[in-house]
């Protein structure tokens, strides 16, 4: 697992309200070490759980903004436990 830096954090933010699901991909491909996975399959290596996910999956608005502030708030999200 990868810290997001200052620079990562400020692309997701200035990247977000254009393509909110690009942002949190390129995000999430820094926290969790998986640069060449597309936005489903971050979600299923997130340890997030399965209603957030759904969530997530279909674009919710909501789900994603909170994705996006704990992204900022922690520079970091967990791996599911394999």
């Amino acid at each position: 697992m990868t810290r997001l830096g200052k620079a990562h954090v400020e692309s997701l933010l200035a990247d977000f309200d254009a393509d909110p699901v690009g942002a949190l991909t390129r995000a999430l491909r820094i926290t969790l070490d998986a640069p060449t996975l597309d936005w489903e399959e971050l979600l299923a290596l997130a340890a997030i759980p399965a209603e957030r996910r759904e969530l997530l999956e279909s674009g919710d608005p909501f789900a994603l903004d909170e994705l996006a502030t704990e992204l900022n708030e922690m520079r970091e999200i967990s791996r599911v436990s394999q």
